[in-house]
């Protein structure tokens, strides 16, 4: 089965590592030009052409919320959805409305540099903290502002009747995204999801990638 990695946001299909599949870049990240608008549907359409036919789709983080976009848009195209820590929603309304404004302004001041050594401080693992950071400082200011506009305004919700593919959801205990009232919306919304709780924080492919990569093997290797 193709497996197909969407990665967060600021970051490139390189951050990931070695995978047993192929990592793609999102709109204005890495090699791949902005999308036409800076919404979970439009980044998910620019992505269309390179998700073959019965692939297993997994985002991390912004990914995630693109990889379910994807799916409510093209659920006939995919044999199973993967999200890890991927929140449903901005943890709070007003950060929708504001995004906009403030996203191309804070990655200018304070910038990139700021923005990933405040966000990669919650990495566990010193290695992974350490390319974190190094991805974000590489990344593109304008790519970083259209992701930011993105996981603000994006309302998983209306999505989730939708996904009613196999699922597995990843969530860190230590996630500030994905607790235990997350778990609760997403095992009601999606009764088929199997919800695994690691003993990572929020930044599971950087905290411990070996564990996240067993679960996943686990998962699609029990698909009929």
């Amino acid at each position: 089965m193709n497996q197909i990695f969407l990665h967060g946001a600021g970051l490139n299909a390189d951050s990931w590592g070695a995978v047993p599949g192929v990592a793609l870049d999102l709109p204005g990240h890495g090699g791949r030009t902005r999308a036409p608008e800076a919404t979970a549907e439009s980044f998910a359409a620019a992505l269309d052409a390179d998700v073959p036919q019965d692939a297993a789709l997994i985002g991390y983080s912004l990914g995630g919320m693109v990889a379910m976009a994807f799916a409510a848009m093209f659920p006939e195209r995919l044999r199973a959805l993967i999200l890890v820590d991927t929140p449903i929603r901005a943890p709070l309304k007003f950060i929708s409305w504001y995004t906009p404004f403030v996203a191309p302004v804070v990655t200018r001041v304070p910038g990139l540099r700021v923005i990933g050594k405040a966000v990669g401080s919650r990495i566990e693992n010193s290695e992974g903290q350490e390319a974190f950071r190094r991805h974000i400082e590489a990344a593109s200011p304008r790519g970083m502002a259209d992701a930011l506009i993105v996981a603000g305004s994006f309302d998983g919700e209306k999505v989730l009747p939708r996904l009613t593919m196999p699922m597995l959801v990843l969530c860190g205990t230590r996630s500030l995204l994905t607790g235990e009232k997350y778990r609760a919306m997403l095992a009601k919304a999606c009764p088929h999801a199997d919800i695994v709780v690691m003993e990572t924080g929020q930044h599971i492919p950087f905290d411990d990638a070996p564990a996240m990569h067993a679960e996943i093997d686990r998962f699609l290797e029990a698909l009929p």
